[in-house]
């Protein structure tokens, strides 16, 4: 690895909270929040072995109480400012050509508590064409070899297989950012394939063959 591979800081994102309401299966087996923590830890530590420098965003189930509020709103602002500051502050520290965003998802086709049909991976940048977008065809070519029954969710509006939308962790960081959502956990068959060592590897195995494949281009 070079000299300046070394210094790209990978900050990989968790999803929500605990206290966040409905980010779960209807079923209760699989909540979003915890998911994503087990996925972002298989996947740092993958990415450490091979000699990269990793942080994530935000690893606890719940804010510290003096960031919570009766209303899951404001407490849903509060946590993704302080998303956003973090990753912001280690692109003030290293240099934002220096680090990287990739936050960790499950999709969700309601927020109704029942099973849909809803299914698919895809990644999410901000509108406009930015350095995002290589990182997202990245992750994406990482998906199609890592899955081979799974829907791959695209939109080719704008040249590339990306979705883009004025996510606030995506549209505020600094830093070339990617939000994941991988498969929907309100799709039973999605959830039971999310649940095995299986699913959960090549969720991860993308992130970590997407990212690399990202920083070698660097």
């Amino acid at each position: 690895m070079s000299e300046k591979k070394k210094n790209i800081v990978i900050i990989l994102g968790t999803a929500h909270r605990m206290r966040e309401p409905g980010k779960q299966s209807p079923d209760g087996r699989l909540k979003e929040c915890v998911y994503s923590r087990e996925v972002v830890s298989e996947i740092a530590a993958k990415l450490r072995s091979c000699g990269y420098r990793v942080e994530i965003d935000y690893e606890p189930l719940d804010l510290p109480k003096t960031m919570q509020s009766p209303s899951y709103k404001q407490e849903r602002s509060n946590e993704l400012a302080m998303r956003v500051n973090y990753v912001n502050e280690m692109c003030r520290q290293h240099g934002t050509r220096n680090v990287i965003y990739v936050s960790v998802h499950v999709n969700a086709a309601g927020s109704d508590g029942k099973w849909h049909v809803g299914t698919g991976w895809e990644a999410i940048t901000s509108v406009g064409q930015t350095k995002a977008d290589k990182l997202a065809d990245c992750l994406y070519e990482a998906a199609k070899r890592n899955f081979s029954n799974v829907k791959i969710r695209t939109d080719y509006s704008d040249g590339d297989p990306d979705k883009e939308a004025h996510l606030f962790v995506l549209k505020n960081t600094k830093c070339p950012a990617v939000l994941t959502e991988n498969l929907f956990q309100d799709n039973r068959e999605d959830v039971d394939y999310l649940l095995t060592d299986e699913g959960r590897h090549a969720i991860a195995r993308i992130h970590v063959e997407g990212i690399i494949k990202y920083i070698e281009s660097l």
